[in-house]
């Protein structure tokens, strides 16, 4: 796994309540920060619509879910957390699969572009080890924000789908 850091500095775009945040700072992930990459997931999920699954599907996928796995996926995947006083935010890129993994933000930091920096610092070390396309499973309701982020569905998927199958080539 591959240790680095960066300021994201968001104050021009993201409008931070009261003015009162202006610098995320991105890291990559250690097994101490497991319960909080957890937390922030369950709280992400929760806040989402139900889908095709609904809310007892949500909370049935949510119940295999454990500090734990973060742990052992971090020995196969490159984590990375958004910190402002405290973690809101991670993402995981796995280069066997050349996938993005996952992408949550902390709701109460919604709509803030946290959720695209992890995702710029995640194609950042994806084009490090030399891919050249990466691809993301996207939630339904995450198809817009990826689609802002410049990944593609491969194959088109219809307005309203469940997931869709998303790649970006990387510059």
């Amino acid at each position: 796994m591959m240790s680095h850091s960066m300021i994201f500095s968001s104050g021009w775009q993201t409008g931070w309540p009261n003015g009162s945040r202006e610098m995320v700072k991105l890291r990559t992930a250690t097994a101490a920060d497991c319960e909080e990459i957890y937390r922030i997931q369950m709280a992400a999920v929760r806040s989402l619509p139900g889908g095709s699954q609904g809310k007892a599907g949500i909370e049935k996928w949510l119940a295999g879910q454990q500090p734990s796995v973060y742990v052992s996926s971090m020995a196969e995947e490159s984590f990375v957390i958004a910190e402002d006083d405290g973690i809101v935010g991670w993402g995981a890129l796995s280069v066997p699969k050349q996938e993005i993994t996952n992408v949550f933000v902390d709701p109460a930091f919604h709509r803030q572009h946290i959720g695209s920096a992890i995702l710029a610092m995640l194609e950042s070390l994806a084009g490090k080890t030399g891919m050249d396309v990466v691809q993301l499973q996207a939630t339904g309701t995450a198809i817009d924000f990826y689609s802002a982020n410049g990944y593609r569905a491969d194959p088109p998927v219809a307005p309203g789908a469940d997931w869709a199958l998303m790649k970006k080539r990387l510059a």
